[in-house]
């Protein structure tokens, strides 16, 4: 590692080649991977649950780490360490001794216990959330400090980078309780989803180890509850989003989810810094899990094939235009949007595969939507990253009507494969999608004038308009797969905000 590195420890609940449930995990673990190859030398801490991918090569600790808790109770932790190899390299032989770290590559640390994370979820099971999701995650803030009073041969990281509320009080942690040496370490805080804030009764403060003036200040303190992101944002000297949009739209209702003016308030330390994606991993040019491989040259001929396969895997006739949804399925995200103009869509000749899991109801009414229109409309209700990819490839069109967008990935993965974007002008959806401009042959996806379900079909119908238009249609998606959606500019980014934050706070 060259000298003069910034020392980055990086605390997030998901990684996504370990474990993952969403756009979390994909984020922390290529903006880790981005910082290595600058030069950074970053450690991400993780827990070890139980539906986590252990490296062959992992290996433990020989102590423990301890992290301290409220109420004298300390959490002895056991500590896997590995590290995220490079995702274009062949896969790491199953000998029992750990190679060599590569050049640049972060190492990982797996929390272990198995009380607390050893179990079939990341945040809870078919029966909801774990109802000790708090103490959980506190361990996973206070363990992460620990592991990094070590990781370094006893030096502390220059700069403490915590993602969304469950490694949020890390930041509080090493601002207000670890001692002094660890108050003057930098820290930022990455809100990648402001619905979720970690909302807490406030009978959980000292369990938590909380301090009480933080309480009785008002920082941590949001209607009547613990309010971990809200607490975070308060003592973090850096508050980054995932798009420069969302950064702008948290200060106002309803992007703001009750925090738009503590966030106004704190806006001098706020940053919008826009997601990339793996470019090396999503690359329709290598990926084996799509039907025929290709790239911009090849791009019709080659998702002519992935759109035929694709089709034959879910039943649809491949004669008229595909539109793919790849989303969680949640209000937020807008599929009842979609399903309420999918009537008039279908009517038009368009056809449609989604896959995703999320709310019952939507669920259940995919599912009848598939059963209404046997040929036309396909729905998977699964968690399938493989199945994703093929419709990454095989679709004409993907759709993302979400009400509200950090930064969203799957429009940037979508145009990577050819797919053109439709799509709604909230968060990084507008950052990254620029508006097709036909008279001028520019832009790469189609934006809706709002998120509402009128603009919502006004705008798949102009896709429909496109898909007509072959010889313009070809051109729009190689102007698609030619935009840069890697991570190289934002981590460029991150870099320069660690380095100025270690110049004027770091010890």
């Amino acid at each position: 590692m060259a000298s003069g590195s910034v020392r980055v420890l990086m605390v997030s609940s998901e990684v996504e080649s370990l474990a993952r449930t969403g756009g979390l995990g994909d984020a922390v673990e290529a903006l880790s991977r981005a910082l290595g190859v600058l030069g950074a030398d970053v450690v991400v801490v993780t827990p070890k649950y139980g539906v986590t991918r252990v490296p062959a090569d992992a290996r433990l600790w020989p102590r423990s780490v301890f992290a301290p808790l409220g109420l004298g109770h300390t959490r002895e932790l056991g500590v896997l360490e590995t590290h995220l190899a490079d995702p274009s390299a062949a896969p790491v032989s199953s000998r029992r001794s750990a190679p060599p770290k590569a050049s640049g590559a972060p190492r990982v640390c797996l929390l272990c216990d198995g009380e607390l994370f050893e179990r079939d979820g990341i945040y809870g099971d078919r029966r909801g959330a774990f109802t000790d999701n708090p103490f959980r995650f506190a361990t996973l803030a206070s363990g992460a400090l620990s592991v990094a009073e070590r990781a370094w041969d006893g030096a502390l990281p220059d700069v403490v980078h915590a993602h969304d509320w469950h490694a949020a009080l890390a930041v509080l942690y090493a601002r207000r309780t670890r001692g002094a040496a660890w108050a003057r370490v930098p820290t930022v805080l990455t809100i990648h989803n402001l619905a979720f804030q970690g909302v807490f009764p406030s009978s959980e403060l000292d369990y938590l180890a909380i301090p009480r003036d933080a309480w009785d200040g008002g920082s941590i303190r949001h209607d009547g509850a613990v309010n971990v992101m809200k607490g975070a944002i308060d003592v973090a000297d850096r508050v980054t989003t995932v798009s420069e949009n969302y950064a702008r739209e948290i200060q106002r209702w309803p992007h703001g989810f009750g925090l738009e003016g503590h966030l106004r308030w704190n806006s001098s330390k706020l940053l919008g810094i826009v997601n990339g994606i793996d470019t090396v991993s999503f690359d329709p040019k290598t990926d084996g899990a799509i039907a025929r491989r290709y790239g911009a040259a090849d791009a019709p001929q080659g998702k002519r094939a992935c759109k035929e396969a694709l089709c034959a895997e879910l039943g649809l006739s491949s004669d008229g235009p595909l539109f793919g949804v790849v989303s969680r399925l949640q209000w937020l995200k807008g599929i009842d949007l979609l399903l309420g103009i999918l009537p008039a869509l279908v009517e038009r000749g368009a056809r449609f595969a989604f896959v995703g899991t999320g709310d019952a109801d939507l669920e259940g009414a995919l599912r009848e939507a598939a059963a209404r229109w046997p040929g036309r409309v396909a729905s998977r209700v699964a968690f399938d990253p493989t199945l994703a990819r093929r419709i990454f490839a095989g679709t004409d069109f993907l759709v993302v009507p979400s009400r509200d967008e950090p930064c969203g990935l799957t429009q940037m993965y979508a145009m990577r494969y050819g797919a053109i974007p439709v799509v709604t002008p909230v968060g990084g959806l507008r950052d990254t999608v620029e508006p097709v401009d036909v008279a001028h042959a520019t832009g790469t996806g189609i934006v809706a004038a709002a998120s509402d379900a009128s603009s919502l079909l006004l705008a798949c119908e102009d896709a429909l308009g496109l898909w007509r238009e072959s010889i313009g249609f070809e051109s729009l998606v190689a102007r698609a797969m030619a935009r840069d959606s890697s991570w190289d500019d934002s981590a460029r980014k991150y870099l320069s905000m660690y380095e100025a934050l270690r110049g004027k706070l770091g010890p």
